[in-house]
């Protein structure tokens, strides 16, 4: 199965555009946008995935977390981590 990583831009992420202001996340240093337009919600889990990337250095020390469990996600959404923390991050 291919995964394809959508860039944030302000067309992929109107469908949060009453949560947040869209702007000023997209000029965010963090990997929430990229989390957003990639399929999750924003809620608690995603907040929290995004403050563990943003916080670490390597994707050992994102993967080995003990604030989330990414081990016991699907592998499918593990993937799709992967590939975003890859591209964005470490």
């Amino acid at each position: 199965m291919a995964t394809t990583i959508v860039h944030p831009s302000i067309e992929n992420l109107q469908q949060f555009s009453d949560l947040f202001d869209i702007e000023k996340l997209l000029q965010s240093e963090g990997v929430l946008p990229s989390l957003l337009t990639n399929g999750w919600n924003y809620d608690n889990e995603s907040c929290l995935i995004a403050n563990i990337v943003d916080e670490s250095t390597s994707l050992d020390q994102v993967w080995d977390s003990k604030e989330f469990d990414f081990k016991a996600l699907p592998d499918e959404l593990k993937e799709k981590l992967n590939q975003i923390f890859e591209h964005l991050y470490l």
